[in-house]
């Protein structure tokens, strides 16, 4: 029989008592971070420094949202970058850190505030300035052309700030008005990775958030070209994206912030995401929908949540259906099979379906 007095060891190092149930495994604090870290870095393989030739050194943007997921990210990959520099005086990449700043979160000085104490501890990266989301329209040169398609067009001399308030006020649902914001975001943030010389968008999704994205995007009418758009490497967008945290969930993360002794980690592990169910389902978006069922079950039933990404990047749907473009708006596979087609060909059956939601 095991002597009671060692019963509740880390499994890992078998020296430390264990303090965090992590997947069936009991493991003490130093483990669990090695744990999630290790987790990061193996999907970082691609960037490490044998890939390179002489002095060449890659450049990523790291999109920040505040939450705990990239800040996690940009904590693991700064301490990566830190032993570089000691260890062969240079790095296999540079990080280059945006925050874009959400119609729902201007004015707020505390977003601001985190951000400069962000750029303080960060400062051995580079740091780009806030960026308001009607930055898309100057740095996407092809958005209102595209967003055309939707039926929404700038009215003469109307400012950036005025088109982008119209373009989202014109959504007569909550589901549309979530899918525009979310996808002029993304727009953004890959405009602002090529502005920058950028060659890959590292994202700072979970396990947890990839299943809820899969979800929304069946839900909304784009699952056909799931397998596409949550895969690590080249985009539809021209410029590669990769996922280092795939293989962690949501709650783990947040355990690895309160461990780690840092405020702003602190801060948003102390916030963390409610899991209750909505209370009004009408004034609730499907992304919000099922990010809040996907946090909930995936405290109860881990493993099973865990399959919905892998199950998702299995998919090939060009078996049973047809690719015959990219749509011009979310920039996904126009995915059509028999008896689901779409009257503007140009669109996708999601952004087909969103601009009957649109009064323009």
């Amino acid at each position: 029989m095991d002597d009671p007095a060692t019963t509740d060891l880390c499994v890992d190092c078998r020296e430390r008592d264990a303090s965090l149930s992590i997947r069936n495994r009991r493991l003490c604090s130093a483990c669990f971070m090695r744990y999630v870290t290790s987790k990061v870095l193996k999907r970082m393989e691609s960037f490490r420094f044998k890939t390179l030739s002489g002095d060449d050194r890659r450049r990523l943007l790291l999109p920040v949202s505040g939450g705990v997921s990239s800040l996690v990210l940009l904590h693991v990959l700064d301490a990566q970058l830190q032993r570089q520099i000691a260890s062969r005086n240079r790095t296999a990449y540079d990080l280059v850190v945006l925050r874009v700043v959400l119609p729902e979160d201007e004015g707020s000085t505390t977003l601001k505030g985190d951000y400069e104490e962000l750029a303080r501890k960060f400062s051995a990266h580079r740091i780009l300035p806030l960026l308001d989301l009607q930055a898309v329209f100057k740095l996407d040169t092809h958005i209102e052309r595209d967003f055309e398609h939707l039926g929404l067009r700038r009215h003469g001399s109307e400012s950036d700030e005025s088109f982008l308030n119209r373009m989202l006020s014109c959504a007569t649902s909550v589901t549309a008005r979530a899918d525009l914001q979310s996808i002029l975001l993304q727009r953004l943030i890959v405009s602002a990775a090529r502005q920058h010389g950028c060659e890959s968008v590292v994202w700072g999704h979970s396990d947890s958030r990839l299943a809820a994205l899969v979800l929304a995007d069946v839900a909304k009418g784009r699952g056909g070209s799931v397998p596409s758009t949550i895969a690590d490497g080249p985009s539809l967008h021209g410029i590669n994206s990769n996922y280092p945290m795939r293989d962690l969930f949501k709650t783990e993360l947040q355990s690895y912030a309160q461990l780690v002794p840092d405020p702003l980690l602190a801060k948003v592990a102390d916030s963390g995401e409610t899991t209750a169910p909505p209370t009004a389902m009408r004034h609730t978006s499907i992304d919000t929908l099922l990010r809040t069922y996907i946090h909930s079950q995936g405290e109860k039933y881990p493993g099973i949540m865990a399959n919905v990404v892998r199950t998702a990047s299995k998919l090939d749907g060009r078996q049973a259906s047809t690719i015959t473009a990219t749509c011009p708006v979310c920039i996904r596979l126009i995915v059509r099979s028999q008896g689901l087609l779409n009257p503007d060909g140009n669109l996708c059956y999601g952004c087909d379906r969103m601009r009957n939601d649109i009064k323009s």
